[in-house]
């Protein structure tokens, strides 16, 4: 089979929280299932479109949350629940936060 990703995914669950449109303010509630260099894919409370922008804050574990922006590449219902899977791509990839992201994920593989 066919696999579009170009990185290698790491199946970690870490705590998040996201702002998006009007309200950017990272603080919604998210659960962060597995990892790439190039995004991430969450489990959220509320649907969400494809294309929209969101800014996320990831708990690392370490003395301060990173902060990334990424896009939403696609959503699906979480069967069974009222949750989404939500699958985005991270669009702003330099700085010292994604720097740290970038550590971080390379430890995990």
């Amino acid at each position: 089979m066919f696999n579009k990703r170009v990185n290698e995914r790491s199946p970690i669950e870490l705590a998040a929280s996201y702002g998006i449109g009007e309200d950017p303010r990272p603080e919604r509630e998210a659960k962060i299932n597995n990892i790439s260099s190039g995004g991430f894919c969450l489990t959220l409370n509320n649907d969400m479109k494809i294309g929209d922008g969101i800014e996320l804050a990831i708990d690392l574990d370490t003395k301060d949350d990173i902060v990334v922006y990424a896009k939403v590449v696609w959503v699906k219902h979480d069967e069974g629940s009222q949750k989404y899977k939500i699958g985005v791509q991270i669009i702003e990839k330099e700085g010292k936060d994604y720097e740290r992201f970038l550590k971080f994920y390379n430890k995990q593989l």
